[in-house]
């Protein structure tokens, strides 16, 4: 999915293709409307010399990107800049799509609107036994062997920090791989820890020399062997079919299944490493990584002291039921064995995940109102059921699939609690 979301990113507000781009606002700046106002998007297809006098624009509006509420053709030639106007009568994401024929290429911008996003709730209730069955599942896995293999990196390894390739035991005989920083001086340190992005994950740590960090890959294979880039090893996963899809509707043997217990399991003996302070540990990913920040926080409710999630993935994959889209990677509207799905999916939402975060741990979320791969619904669904008493959600206007300098500047704010944050004495107890 990185390839996807380099491509997404290029969809901001005001979209270009050549030498002419499609720009969006709303009459609302900070793009927050009440359920039943009137939301209205200015629209202009500007070229060098000015506004587009020829073609057409098509345009939809959506229920964030699923249900159909409204389309029309304006004439360019007639209506340039043009209005679009619509509502929502229940909580959620008015969504505008707008086309243009360009040639030679076609251009699209989305843009969306807001309408009481903080009462946004999940298309479905959470399972009864979600939490018995997750407990369930990590008491399985205290058989499987406990210790890490650590390999140190000559390649990532300097005069500061020690840099290992590591790895843990998951289910179905499987391991989970990543790497792991550790800087060489003395002393207990705060603790960093992210899971990338959608995609054949990463090959370097987290290189800082003032924090203990751990960067755990999703997937079953090596990242880093000899004389084969992890390029080569993602492409033999995908053969068969994208990883996220391998193993549905089976729930114990779906693919997030074993990357959740391992990543889980790292986590826990991350907080028991002797250079860790416990109480100062962080967490920050963006899509698939910002997914993990919710489900690794729900499964560890007191293990982080702040977490930071920009456009998480895997949320409300049952909100399809209240006309909307849901978050990557749309499990069933992309898989034919829909009841089978629907029943599986609520276990690895990670909406559900987010209602078990603990109540003192400060948690930062970013939205895109542009996002179509992890629409903004969706994320508000899984942010409002955060019980965090400390929590934020930044609102980016306009913004897809993609990271912003507002995640880089949060990045820096998580660093900068943790190094601030006073040491609590012994650690938190860690679990497995």
């Amino acid at each position: 999915m990185r390839y996807v979301l380099a491509w997404l990113a290029l969809f901001w507000c005001a979209m270009a293709m050549g030498q002419t781009k499609i720009t969006i606002s709303l009459d609302h700046g900070d793009a927050l409307y009440t359920c039943g106002e009137t939301a209205v998007f200015k629209v202009s297809v500007m070229g060098d010399e000015g506004p587009h006098k020829e073609g057409t624009a098509s345009v939809r509006l959506s229920n964030d990107g699923l249900t159909t509420l409204a389309t029309r053709q304006v004439d360019l030639a007639a209506e340039n800049p043009f209005t679009v106007e619509g509502t929502l009568e229940k909580p959620g994401i008015l969504s505008l799509d707008v086309e243009v024929k360009a040639q030679p290429k076609t251009l699209h911008a989305v843009y969306g609107a807001a309408f009481q996003p903080l009462e946004i709730r999940p298309g479905a209730p959470e399972p009864a036994d979600f939490m018995d069955f997750w407990t369930t599942e990590i008491q399985k896995a205290q058989a499987l062997p406990q210790e890490p293999e650590l390999v140190l990196s000559q390649r990532l390894t300097n005069d500061k920090v020690d840099c290992y390739k590591i790895s843990f035991a998951a289910p179905e005989g499987q391991r989970i791989y990543g790497f792991l920083t550790v800087p060489k001086a003395e002393g207990r340190y705060p603790a960093i820890v992210n899971v990338p992005g959608a995609g054949p994950g990463v090959v370097n740590g987290l290189m800082m020399e003032d924090f203990v960090g751990l960067v755990m890959n999703v997937h079953i294979y090596d990242p880093d062997i000899p004389g084969k880039t992890i390029k080569e090893s993602y492409q033999d996963l995908v053969k068969g079919g994208a990883y996220m899809f391998k193993g549905i509707p089976d729930r114990e043997k779906t693919y997030f299944h074993h990357g959740i217990i391992g990543i889980n399991r790292a986590l826990n003996w991350l907080a028991n490493h002797p250079k860790v302070d416990a109480t100062r540990m962080g967490y920050f990913g963006t899509s698939q990584g910002g997914a993990f920040g919710f489900i690794l926080s729900g499964l560890n409710p007191d293990r982080f002291a702040a977490i930071l999630c920009n456009v998480p993935a895997l949320c409300d994959h049952l909100g399809f039921r209240e006309g909307r889209q849901a978050g990557w990677p749309q499990f069933c509207s992309r898989n034919k064995a829909i009841s089978q799905i629907e029943d599986m999916v609520p276990y690895y939402d990670a909406a559900n995940f987010a209602g078990h975060i603990g109540k003192d741990v400060v948690v930062h979320v970013i939205v895109g109102l542009a996002d179509r791969t992890c629409c903004p619904s969706s994320v508000y669904a899984a942010y409002n059921r955060i019980p965090a008493r400390d929590k934020q959600i930044l609102n980016e206007i306009g913004m897809g699939h993609e990271v912003r300098p507002a995640y880089r500047k949060d990045i820096s704010w998580l660093k900068e609690f943790l190094r601030k944050k006073p040491e609590g004495g012994a650690p938190k107890p860690a679990g497995d």
